[in-house]
């Protein structure tokens, strides 16, 4: 193996924000969180209405109508 690799700093590190993140600097969001859920999904045809509703119950296990 060449010189310049150097096997002993192989180490996995976290997110350069990682540590904003743990102090409460940052906060992450969810995708899901949408404003006026339910009017939007009033909106859409019974079968779209349907699917979506059945990509929330897949991604969070939460959401029920």
């Amino acid at each position: 193996m060449k010189a310049e690799y150097d096997l002993t700093k192989l180490k996995r590190v976290g997110h350069p924000l990682q540590k904003k993140i743990d102090s409460g600097e940052l906060k992450l969001i969810s995708i899901f969180d949408i404003p006026d859920r339910e009017a939007k999904l009033a909106a859409l045809e019974p079968d779209e209405r349907e699917f979506v509703l059945d990509l929330f119950t897949r991604r969070s296990g939460k959401y029920s109508n």
